[in-house]
């Protein structure tokens, strides 16, 4: 055989088990979900006929009040400290400029968690006040619009970060000659807010804000500890504490509607509009407004969501963990399920990135509408709640072992091994999180240059020696980027987690939800709380690093 021939074959051989392992990886990832769409097409159970005539129209109606709720409250906050942050110069800028994309790094539900002093029931006072004037039923509606107003305030705390970065984005590739031509027409900075800023930055926002309503589909912990009922307690609630298989099944159906519904509208507002950036204007937006009242107004603005949102937060965790210092075991609370949660985190966020590059790679190598549309289906799972997720593995690889059992006549260890091994929930992890690897994988591999590849073939290199010489050196920063968000992602995941782990696994997220919400120890769970939180913390400081580094660079 000629060598050049040769030389073609072993190229193509090469790419080829780059074709086969991303394919592989993207049946593996999608396929669990689609048992939880089938559940339309299966006769339903003697349960669901009891949810859907009493619960039903209470999870559908919480989730969308929390939806609307959460999706106002979070554009305020987010969209507002964007605007200031680009718009205004005031003192310490530079500091809220950073420190108002904190409360990225706390959970939810640990948000709910650390203003338990501020939660409302039947045995305050000021309740037992209503209900001796105006009786049970207004008592009883007073607190559930009072935990519904507080969940909605709490979780709008932890999620607006979503929307404050992206908003700055938009905002600082503005350029700041429309907002001249729009104060030359009268309207003074305020309204330009409205009639310019926020059309242009609005792919952006609505990004953002995409990703916080997901989170809001996705949350359990908070939900409970205020006892609020949505799709996703409903399900917990059919599959724990009912038993009911098919019940949770639906639920999680209909929940994946929700999510689709949200993802059309985020379509729909964002639209088709493209605005192009003129950085070469020597004035945008990132040259800030200089006046005293603006000044004094954006700092103090700036400063009551900074405490509000984290400080305040944090201290009381801190204060409830100094106060149990003493009375509880602090090895024993917070040792094992650190060690537990860095170990699954660090697992899944290595095997969660180098699946990504696989397929990012392979679409490289095969840009074809297949390679494509298997790289789409991928991302499905970030968009899914994590309840939803964890029931679909389990019932997925309960079949698949019922099925070997069945048709090849031995018996299967599949439902064990996902069952009593962490096998289950890193599986878990990948279906939930592809999407924040991929993203900026993808977006790091656009930015190289095809004729590399080209070269590197004439040279005679195999797909895997352009790989590792030329792609994964370039792909350093989005792959650090990459890691960071995952590790902190899977670090804060609840719902997923609770439904998968293995008795001997007890993470960080599952400890203090376990001691606040089920045994009540408030105290006791501030521990890992608070030492969750902070490793949170790190990580959107280390990213925050990581990307000013790589722009200083550029």
């Amino acid at each position: 055989m000629p060598g050049g021939l040769k030389d073609i074959n072993t190229l193509r051989n090469s790419s080829f088990w780059w074709w086969l392992a991303a394919t592989t990886i993207a049946i593996v990832l999608f396929s669990p979900l689609t048992v939880i769409l089938s559940s339309f097409f299966e006769t339903p159970g003697e349960g669901w006929d009891l949810i859907s005539e009493h619960l039903l129209f209470e999870y559908i109606s919480g989730t969308l009040i929390m939806i609307v709720g959460v999706g106002i409250t979070v554009l305020f906050f987010g969209v507002g400290s964007a605007w200031i942050i680009t718009v205004w110069d005031f003192p310490f800028k530079r500091f809220f400029s950073l420190a108002l994309m904190m409360p990225m790094a706390i959970p939810t539900y640990v948000m709910a968690f650390a203003y338990s002093f501020v939660k409302y029931d039947i045995r305050d006072p000021f309740m037992l006040l209503i209900k001796e004037r105006w009786g049970a039923s207004v008592m009883s509606h007073s607190t559930e619009v009072f935990n519904y107003g507080l969940a909605i305030l709490i979780l709008s705390f932890a999620l607006y970060p979503y929307v404050y970065v992206a908003a700055r984005v938009g905002f600082s590739e503005i350029s700041g000659a429309y907002i001249e031509n729009s104060r030359l027409l009268g309207r003074g900075l305020f309204r330009s807010v409205f009639s310019v800023g926020l059309p242009l930055a609005r792919p952006a926002i609505v990004g953002g804000l995409l990703l916080a309503l997901l989170e809001v589909m996705n949350e359990y912990g908070a939900m409970t500890f205020y006892g609020i009922e949505t799709l996703t307690t409903g399900i917990f609630v059919s599959w724990t504490d009912l038993g009911d298989k098919d019940s949770a099944i639906r639920l999680a159906a209909i929940a994946m509607v929700f999510v689709l519904l949200i993802i059309v509208l985020e379509r729909l507002l964002r639209g088709r509009a493209k605005f192009h950036a003129h950085r070469s204007s020597g004035n945008n937006l990132s040259t800030p407004t200089r006046t005293t009242f603006g000044a004094l107004t954006a700092f103090f603005c700036c400063l009551l969501l900074f405490l509000f949102s984290f400080a305040l937060p944090i201290s009381n965790l801190i204060i409830n963990a100094f106060r149990g210092w003493g009375k509880s075991n602090v090895s024993n609370l917070v040792q094992g399920p650190l060690v537990d949660s860095f170990l699954v985190s660090s697992i899944g966020c290595v095997g969660i990135v180098a699946a990504a590059l696989v397929l990012s790679y392979a679409s490289r190598l095969f840009p074809s509408f297949f390679m494509k549309t298997l790289t789409k289906l991928c991302m499905l799972g970030y968009a899914v709640p994590g309840a939803v997720v964890a029931i679909s593995i389990l019932i997925y690889f309960s079949g698949m072992g019922n099925f070997i059992s069945e048709y090849f006549g031995f018996s299967s260890l599949t439902s064990l091994i996902f069952t009593l091994t962490p096998a289950g929930l890193i599986i878990a992890y990948f279906v939930r999180f592809m999407t924040p690897a991929l993203a900026p994988i993808e977006a790091g591999m656009t930015r190289i240059n095809v004729n590399m590849d080209e070269a590197s073939s004439m040279l005679g290199r195999s797909s895997w020696g352009s790989f590792f010489n030329i792609h994964l050196p370039l792909l350093r920063f989005p792959l650090l980027g990459a890691m960071i968000v995952l590790f902190v992602d899977i670090l804060k995941e609840l719902p997923l987690t609770l439904v998968l782990r293995p008795p001997n696994i007890e993470t960080l997220a599952t400890t203090s939800y376990g001691l606040i919400q089920k045994e009540e120890r408030i105290v006791d769970g501030s521990f890992p709380a608070l030492v969750l939180v902070l490793t949170g913390t790190l990580g959107v400081l280390a990213l925050h690093l990581l990307i000013r580094k790589r722009i200083i660079k550029e």
